[in-house]
């Protein structure tokens, strides 16, 4: 008998692992710590979500019968809901199993071999990931000056000198927390009108500002949102996001998703979690969680932290090593992200929580030193 192996294409190979925040199992497993104990400042989320209702959905809908049936595939009902919360017909929607779903079913329906892509860093870097899988090439247009910002001139010059096939940004950004307004964005696209512009809108609600991009851009075929109700609505276990597009592209990019994506609860806590009456709630709670963010940026700023400015409840934060100021962190029980994965090995990324978690980690830094070492070693 002949045994064949397949293995992966040269693209694939040559890629690393894309690092991410949130809880590393493995790691705690062999730190000895349980999950539920360590408070996760890596996340950008929203601590305050779920909210009762959305709880209560995904309870109903996990029961017997619905577990042993197949999702709607078409994520009709969710999809409609999306289209009423955010003013879209549903013919613009795609629900997908979390924004990094979207990036790849972006990239799969958009991506060509040997087109230009142009990204703006430091950032996500699953979008370099998801172009490099598809054969495109990413050029990268790096943040300048203390504060890691972007300019519209310095952006505008490097796409003009580019001409990318493609331009990739996340408004605000992950991992500095930089805004750019309509107006800013409308400044850039006349560098390449004819270039696809996909915009991750995955933080939006943690801003107090928010960039609303026309309609007009969406009918050209010429701009793709990717947003995600796993951040603000405290859904991460359940993933799930969705892409807002001309029906021309959602419906190829219908075509490149993997059928049954977005399970029967997902689908549930999405539709409850899209209802109107929860809109205020979440407002509400957001600008209470943007309230405690600046109240911790200045207790880390007492104790001798550099927090850069950011216009959402995360920030990069100065840390000397990140790496050790992580794991110093970690082993009292409180995760910070470590940012040597966006090209920043000098910062952490902390993410703002409840005023109870905020003083613990500022006294846990207090008890450490800024350094991430001990006083009392």
């Amino acid at each position: 008998m002949t045994t064949t192996f397949y293995l992966p294409t040269n693209a694939a190979a040559a890629l690393l692992p894309v690092q991410h925040g949130a809880l590393d199992y493995a790691e705690l497993e062999a730190l000895g710590l349980d999950p539920d104990a360590v408070v996760d400042f890596s996340s950008n989320s929203n601590p305050y979500a779920p909210h009762p209702a959305v709880v209560s959905a995904v309870r109903a809908a996990a029961n017997d019968r619905a577990l042993a049936r197949y999702p709607d595939r078409e994520t009709l009902h969710l999809c409609r809901a999306i289209a009423q919360a955010d003013g879209y017909p549903p013919d613009h929607v795609l629900a997908v199993n979390g924004a990094a779903e979207a990036i790849q079913i972006v990239a799969l329906t958009c991506v060509a071999p040997g087109s230009r892509h142009l990204i703006l860093t430091p950032t996500f870097g699953e979008y370099a990931r998801a172009i490099r899988l598809a054969r495109g090439y990413v050029y990268e247009a790096c943040a300048t000056g203390p504060d890691l910002r972007h300019t519209v001139e310095q952006v505008y010059a490097t796409v003009c000198e580019l001409h990318p096939h493609a331009v990739w940004l996340c408004n605000p950004n992950n991992p500095t927390g930089q805004f750019w307004t309509t107006e800013q964005l409308a400044a850039l696209r006349a560098a390449a009108p004819h270039a696809l512009w996909i915009i991750d809108e995955a933080y939006r609600h943690f801003s107090p500002r928010s960039a609303l991009v026309p309609n007009a851009w969406l009918e050209s075929g010429m701009v793709v949102l990717v947003r995600s109700l796993t951040k603000d609505h405290g859904l991460a276990g359940l993933r799930l996001g969705y892409i807002l597009a001309a029906p021309p592209l959602i419906a190829a990019m219908r075509f490149m998703q993997p059928p049954w994506s977005v399970n029967s609860l997902a689908q549930a806590a999405g539709i409850a979690a899209l209802q109107p009456e929860l809109a205020a709630w979440l407002g509400r709670s957001l600008a209470e969680l943007r309230r405690h963010a600046h109240a911790l940026w200045a207790g880390l700023n007492t104790l001798g932290l550099r927090v850069l400015p950011t216009a959402t409840t995360y920030a990069l934060v100065a840390a000397g090593h990140g790496a050790s100021f992580r794991r110093s962190l970690l082993a009292r029980g409180i995760q910070v992200r470590d940012a040597a994965s966006f090209g920043l090995p000098a910062y952490v990324r902390i993410a703002a929580r409840t005023p109870e978690d905020n003083l613990r980690l500022l006294q846990t830094i207090s008890a450490i030193g800024t350094r991430g070492e001990s006083n009392h070693v």
